[in-house]
C-alpha cells in the first residue's frame, strides 16, 4: 500500500527575466530539487526490488493554489490515504523497442510499427465505446490559424443528453500522447475524453495533429503540430462557446508529447499581439501530465537507457530526434533559423522558455518515469516565473499511468486520472462562483 502524503507550498514568486530565471533554474535544479528527486528514486528502486505488501511509499502532492472554503473544510496538509502499488510493466524484448526497429531498419520500419499500433487503437475503440457512445463524437475541420498549414481535424466529445443541461461548464483542449509519432484524437482517446466530458460537464475539443514518423508528405510542409493545437485554441475561445453551448470558460489538457505541444501552444498564445484577451483571464488551468519538455534529454531519461517499461529513456530519445529532425526539415525554417535551433531551444523545448504569465498548472508523472526530471524541473521552473503550480509524485508509477498500459485501471491509476479531472473541476467551479 502506499501513503498519498499532501503537503503545502508556496509557488508565487516575484517575476524575474528570462536569464535570471533559466539561472535560477539550474541552481535549483541542482539544489532544491536535488534532495526531492533522490528521494523519489531512493523509494521507487527500494519499492521495487521489495516483495512485502506492508511497506510504504508516498505519493507527494504541492497544492499552493486557492480553493473555495467548502472544499477546505475537510483538508489538512499534511494528509494521507492509501491505495496498492502499482502493477510493473514486464521488459520487452531490445529488438521491440523503438529505437532499436529504427535503427535496424528505418524509417519505413517505424512507420509500418506506427500503423500497427494505429490499428490496435482501432480495435481498442470497438471495445471501449459502447455503440449508443458513437453519437457523443463528432468530427469537424477547422482553417488552421498559418497559411502553411492544412485544415486541422479535431474530434469532439460530448456529454449524454439532458434537457436540463442546458449549457455545458466549458471546454476542455485536448492533445493527445504519443511521442509525436502515433495515436489520434479519437481511436487512442475516445473512452479517455468521453470520461472527461461526463466528469466535467464540458466539451473535450481533441487535436488531430500531424506526426513525425509520416514518410510521405506530397502537400508540401504539413509538419507543423504546435500550430495545428493553436489553430483548435484559436477556434475554441473565438466561436467554439457558441457553437457547443458552453459557458466561456476553458482549461486544456496534454499527456506526455501532447503535453509538449500544449505548453508550446500557449506560449504562443500568450505571445500574441493582436488584441485577443490575456492568456490567463481565457484559460483557466493546464492539466499537463508525464510530459516531454527537455528534447536534450534530462538526467533521469539518459541515465534510463534501456530499463524502463512500457518505454524507456532510449526509446524516449530516439522520439526526440524524429521531432527535432521533421521540426528542421526543408519548408519549416530557413537556413538562418535552423542555424539557431538546437534542441534546447524554447520553441522546440519548453523548459527553457520564458514561462511567466501562465495559467495554474498540474504537473503529474510517476517515480519509474523515464521523463520524472522533465516534471520536477518544469515545476520549479514553473513556479520560478511566478505562477501557480501543482506537482503530483506517483511512486512506482510508469509512462502511462492512468492512461496506457497494465497501470491504466489499477487503484492508483485510477486516482492519478480522477486526481486530474478533480483538479480541472476546481477552476471551472471558480469560475462559477466569481
Amino acid at each position: 500500500y502506499v501513503n498519498i502524503f499532501t503537503m503545502t507550498m508556496s509557488a508565487r514568486c516575484r517575476p524575474i527575466h528570462r536569464s535570471l530565471g533559466l539561472l535560477l533554474f539550474i541552481k535549483q535544479a541542482s539544489s532544491s530539487l536535488q534532495l526531492l528527486l533522490s528521494s523519489s528514486r531512493h523509494i521507487s528502486m527500494k519499492m521495487m526490488s521489495s516483495t512485502s505488501n506492508s511497506r510504504q511509499g508516498k505519493i507527494w502532492t504541492h497544492r499552493p493554489f486557492q480553493v473555495t472554503p467548502a472544499s477546505t473544510a475537510t483538508t489538512t496538509n499534511p494528509s494521507i490515504s492509501h491505495c496498492p502499488l502499482p502493477t510493473k510493466t514486464p521488459t520487452p524484448p531490445l529488438e521491440n523497442r523503438i529505437h532499436s526497429v529504427y535503427q535496424s531498419a528505418g524509417p519505413v520500419a517505424l512507420e509500418q510499427l506506427c500503423q500497427s499500433k494505429q490499428e490496435f487503437y482501432k480495435t481498442q475503440f470497438s471495445s471501449r465505446v459502447a455503440t449508443e457512445e458513437v453519437d457523443r463524437i463528432r468530427k469537424r475541420k477547422l482553417a488552421s490559424s498559418s497559411s502553411s498549414s492544412r485544415e486541422v481535424d479535431v474530434t469532439i466529445y460530448l456529454p449524454k443528453s439532458d434537457p436540463n443541461n442546458t449549457k455545458l461548464n466549458g471546454i476542455c483542449l485536448h492533445v493527445h500522447g504519443g511521442g509525436w509519432i502515433w495515436g489520434d484524437s479519437q481511436y487512442q482517446v475516445a473512452h479517455r475524453c468521453l470520461e472527461m466530458t461526463e466528469s466535467m460537464n464540458v466539451a473535450v475539443v481533441s487535436v488531430e495533429y500531424s506526426l513525425a514518423s509520416t514518410i510521405c508528405n506530397d502537400n508540401g510542409p504539413i509538419f507543423d503540430p504546435v500550430n495545428e493545437v493553436v489553430t483548435a485554441l484559436d477556434w475554441i475561445e473565438n466561436t467554439g462557446a457558441d457553437e457547443l453551448k458552453t459557458k466561456p470558460v476553458y482549461v486544456a489538457s496534454g499527456e506526455s508529447s501532447g503535453a509538449q505541444l500544449l505548453l508550446l501552444s500557449m506560449l504562443r498564445r500568450r505571445d500574441r499581439t493582436d488584441g485577443m484577451p490575456s492568456l490567463t483571464s481565457t484559460w483557466k488551468c493546464l492539466n499537463l501530465v508525464y510530459g516531454f519538455y527537455d528534447l536534450s534529454g534530462t538526467p533521469s531519461m539518459r541515465k534510463d537507457g534501456n530499463d524502463s517499461s512500457p518505454i524507456c529513456g532510449n526509446e524516449l530519445l530516439c522520439m526526440a530526434d524524429l521531432y527535432y529532425g521533421k521540426t528542421l526539415q526543408e519548408g519549416n525554417h530557413d537556413e538562418q533559423c535552423k542555424k539557431k535551433i538546437d534542441r534546447q531551444h524554447p520553441s522546440i523545448s519548453p523548459m527553457y522558455a520564458n514561462l511567466s504569465n501562465l495559467p495554474p498548472a498540474l504537473i503529474s508523472v510517476g517515480t519509474a518515469d523515464p521523463l520524472l526530471d522533465d516534471s520536477l524541473f518544469l515545476a520549479n521552473r514553473y513556479s520560478i516565473c511566478g505562477n501557480d503550480v501543482e506537482t503530483v509524485l506517483y511512486e512506482g508509477g510508469e509512462h502511462g499511468i492512468g492512461h496506457f498500459g497494465l497501470q491504466e485501471d489499477d487503484e492508483m491509476g485510477r486516482r492519478a486520472r480522477e486526481y486530474t479531472l478533480q483538479f480541472m473541476k476546481r477552476y471551472l467551479e471558480e469560475h462559477d462562483t466569481c
